[in-house]
């Protein structure tokens, strides 16, 4: 009787410790947000980083066309048209999401706030059902290990980037799940789990599969309690081992609806391209990442580069260091865990492994996204060392020993971070070595550190009022992690959310004006490079997702699953990139306007503010068989378009050359450099440099500087500032520089570390006259689309001639289209090729065309994903497989057992 009561009274602990588990970091993060004034608790919003570039414009993308029933796998408000499956897998498929729907477009960053709020909660909730699982014990200190894991270095670092938070919140489950396969051989709750994460985040879904491996080879040889060979431990171990390779194939097989689409969409991204460095074995940080064990080393500031966020609390590092040092602990208990921890950290520390966890590529940005994994061993060997009883077990050398290992530590952590880093950035000067020097601690957070090490040692040590204990080290460790996310939050541009839900509204009325959108039948692409929308934004803000927030086709992208071949064609037409995951759109100019099918330019800042462009000949027309061939050459913009228009039998004065009058050089001066912003990185002595020209052609005038050293936010046109409005500093885009009139003569100057570059620069004006000529013979045959067209179906008719027989459609050239003419299938073929030589040298196909005959033809161009099929056939398998052999394994084995 006594035995039941105990085990019901447990069960009620058990309950409350589950509750307080995901209450305690919600209150924290949420005392944090009032303090810092963001939604839902003050007028500041999310809108920085990626969560303001990506996430926010992504989930409203999401929401507005499964809201208005227009949702497609293809979209043409991804760059100039791209599958949208990579996008989905790799930043919105959570079941948090689905929250988006309960709020209106304009307080969308008080939806994403809200998501990360509930993601970090749970992930404190699952590690609690781990811990508690896992290990048999019931009890308020599991508090202490749930809030660490939930606010640990990782999540206080990279929470704005809330897709990768649902990996965190599944990890427990995934380890719970294989302590279950080691223990009673269920894989049941370990295959689940690790579909979960896959299909959440095949990203790290990919490092949550090496993580089962090793640690599942960890719990195999932790069960043998002397040193085993390895034949013996297949022996003993043969049936879990057989549960853990079936559950993981099962796992991957039911998750191959979105893995097999996304690897082929992912084949065509820049993260293909393969660099050698990234595999070597060379070490990317010394001893001071030690220092990274105490509070506040690691802010915003540094999220481009810095050393691996291993915070996780005083006690809980306290406690690590008390396993290797405890007398309870078995010599062999203690080499395991020392191994493990070895083989995890040298997946942080050499380049070749970390490459490895990071999917075979290297982190633009945020690196070492796979320390939370070592964070969680640590916690695993803490809450063992907890398990121990160290205040009754240890005796007074032994517990100073442990306080003088974690101070020598993080005194060597701290000293270290003075020397190494300014070596490394001195021996191997690099971008990166430069941002981890400057991302170093101040050396005297080494007294905080310390301080709360001796407070958390002697709380830690202290048997008497064991309640009262908890109850100060659960408070001392939520002051640490709250603080540290603080800290963290140091360099954030916080945006407005007022401003956002104010300017929101306004560009979408500006949008109405022609009704944009990316799904209607009437296809045609919007130029709006200049909506209100930057406003709410405190950071520099580029537009480039401004299609998915405000739903139109548009010419410019930021994701890491931007298409590589459509990209280096906008950027060899001369359109801003600054690197494989950005296209920008600007660089237009009036023919790539007519190439890529853009019939509307909005710009707020002028009246009016819409302009609906003549140079528009529609989505496709018909051409001549040389502009099928044209090949274009990387960093040759303007050479490019004017084989363009050679081929499309335009004059060959359509582009006229200005004359350079005088080029002048000058030191910049100190009101020169004021107008450099400081994240301009061209660092050099800086020049004046100033044109002085006569057009030759009344039309546009372009510039483009082949070299990589103009700083365009200083750039002047008859000295009134002519900047663009995405930053572009030390990168190549076609540059606007006016409307002017033959003859006329005016001066351009900007500063520039390399005034030499500057002669290579090229100045054309484009013959407005006699470019509308060409703009309308393409307009008699112009590819009329069917009021039955979609996103993913588009149909309608075009006149062939002998002198025009292909059609071309302002569509990238990528797989998953296929098109009939006149109902016969023809083969897609590349509409000119395209050229890249950094990062590496590539050819790459550009638009669609397609063969006509002579007269009118009906063409269909219809688009699957590839590689959905497949994928959903293999895991419809793979649910079944799992069904047939969990009914006839797990489930009827559970059953038997209850009932003998």
């Amino acid at each position: 009787m006594k035995e039941h009561r105990d085990t019901l009274a447990q069960a009620r602990v058990s309950r409350w410790v589950y509750l307080g588990a995901f209450l305690i970091p919600m209150i924290i993060i949420s005392v944090i947000f009032w303090h810092l004034k963001i939604t839902p608790f003050g007028h500041r919003s999310l809108l920085f980083s990626d969560t303001g570039a990506q996430y926010v414009p992504i989930l409203e993308y999401l929401r507005s066309t499964i809201s208005h029933g227009q949702f497609h796998l293809f979209s043409f408000a991804l760059g100039t048209g791209s599958s949208l499956v990579p996008l989905l897998t790799y930043y919105v498929i959570s079941p948090y999401n689905v929250l988006i729907f309960l709020f209106p477009a304009a307080q969308l960053p008080t939806a994403v706030a809200l998501i990360m709020i509930l993601k970090i909660s749970t992930i404190g909730l699952t590690m609690a059902i781990f811990l508690r699982r896992a290990f048999l014990k019931s009890g308020w200190a599991l508090l202490l290990f749930s809030t660490a894991f939930s606010l640990c270095g990782f999540v206080a670092m990279y929470d704005y980037d809330i897709m990768w938070l649902d990996a965190l919140i599944m990890l427990p489950l995934v380890a719970l799940g294989l302590h279950r396969i080691v223990s009673v051989h269920h894989f049941g709750l370990y295959t689940l789990s690790l579909t979960i994460t896959i299909l959440a985040n095949y990203y790290l879904g990919y490092m949550t599969c090496l993580f089962s491996v090793l640690y599942f080879a960890y719990l195999i040889i932790e069960h043998q309690r002397t040193a085993t060979t390895f034949k013996e431990i297949w022996r003993v171990h043969r049936p879990a081992i057989r549960q853990f390779i079936i559950g993981s194939l099962l796992a991957g097989m039911m998750a191959m609806v979105v893995l097999i689409p996304t690897a082929m969409g992912m084949l065509l991204t820049g993260k293909g391209n393969f660099f050698v460095t990234n595999f070597l074995p060379t070490p990317l940080f010394g001893p001071e990442v030690l220092a990274q064990f105490g509070p506040g080393t690691t802010t915003f500031v540094s999220h481009l580069y810095h050393a691996p966020s291993l915070f996780m609390g005083t006690l809980m590092f306290l406690l690590l260091i008390v396993y290797f040092v405890s007398p309870k602990v078995q010599s062999i208990e203690k080499h395991r865990a020392m191994w493990l921890l070895i083989t995890m950290g040298l997946g942080l520390f050499l380049t070749l492994f970390n490459t490895i966890w990071h999917m075979l590529q290297q982190p633009a940005g945020f690196p070492f996204r796979n320390v939370y994994f070592f964070t969680f061993l640590a916690l695993i060997i803490a809450y063992r060392a907890w398990q121990t009883h160290p205040a009754q077990t240890m005796n007074d050398p032994q517990k100073v020993l442990a306080l003088v290992w974690g101070a020598g530590l993080l005194v060597i952590g701290f000293l270290s971070a003075r020397i190494f880093p300014r070596l490394w950035a001195f021996m191997l000067p690099s971008y990166d070595a430069t941002l981890y020097q400057q991302s170093q601690p101040p050396f005297h957070l080494v007294w905080w550190a310390l301080g709360l090490l001796l407070l958390n040692t002697m709380l830690l040590f202290i048997s008497e009022w064991r309640p009262i204990r908890i109850g100060l080290m659960g408070l001392l460790i939520s002051f640490e992690l709250g603080g540290n996310l603080l800290v963290a939050s140091r360099g954030m541009d916080f945006g407005s959310q007022t401003k956002f839900e104010k300017y929101f509204k306004a560009d979408t009325t500006t949008l109405k004006q022609f009704n944009a959108s990316s799904t209607k039948a009437d296809f045609y692409r919007t130029d709006f490079l200049h909506s209100r929308i930057g406003k709410a934004y405190d950071e520099a803000y580029n537009h480039y997702n401004d299609p998915l927030l405000f739903d139109y086709a548009g010419l410019s992208s930021y994701s890491s699953t931007l298409e590589e071949p459509a990209r280096v064609f906008q950027n060899d037409l001369g359109y801003f990139s600054s690197n494989v995951r950005r296209i920008s759109a600007q660089g237009s100019t009036s023919l790539t306007d007519t190439l890529l099918g853009v019939k509307y330019r909005v710009n707020v800042n002028r009246e009016p503010e819409v302009t609906k462009l003549n140079t528009f000949a529609g989505i496709g027309f018909a051409v001549p068989q040389e502009l099928v061939g044209v090949q274009l050459d990387d960093q040759n913009a303007l050479g490019n378009q004017q084989r363009i228009l050679t081929a499309l039998g335009a004059p060959s004065d359509t582009l006229a050359h200005a004359t350079v009058l005088d080029v002048s050089n000058r030191r910049a001066t100190v009101d020169d450099l004021r107008r450099v912003p400081k994240k301009t990185m061209m660092p050099q002595q800086r020049y004046q440099q100033t044109f002085k020209l006569r057009v030759n052609a009344t039309g546009t005038l372009h510039g483009f500087s082949p070299s990589n050293t103009l700083i365009y936010s200083t750039l002047r046109i008859n000295g009134r500032a002519a900047s663009p409005t995405v930053r572009a500093d030390g990168y190549r885009y076609v540059m606007n520089l006016g409307y002017h009139h033959k003859g006329d003569v005016l001066t351009i100057s900007y500063l520039t570390p390399a005034p030499a570059a500057g002669y290579s620069n090229e100045f054309i004006s484009l013959n407005q006259a006699q470019y509308q000529t060409v703009v309308n013979r393409l307009k008699r045959q112009q590819f009329h689309l069917s009021k039955q067209s979609g996103v993913t179906d588009l149909s309608g008719t075009v006149t062939g001639t002998a002198q025009q027989p292909y059609l071309y459609l302002s569509v990238p050239n990528t797989p998953g289209w296929h098109a009939t003419v006149n109902g016969r299938a023809v083969k897609v073929q590349p509409a000119m090729h395209a050229q890249s030589i950094t990062p590496v040298i590539r050819n790459y196909p550009g638009m669609m065309a397609v063969p006509l005959k002579p007269g009118q033809n009906h063409v269909v161009f219809r688009y699957t994903t590839p590689g959905l099929k497949a994928g959903v056939i293999t895991s419809i398998i793979g649910v079944i497989l799992f069904g047939l052999l969990w009914f006839g394994g797990e489930w009827r084995r559970v059953v038997r057992q209850r009932h003998q």
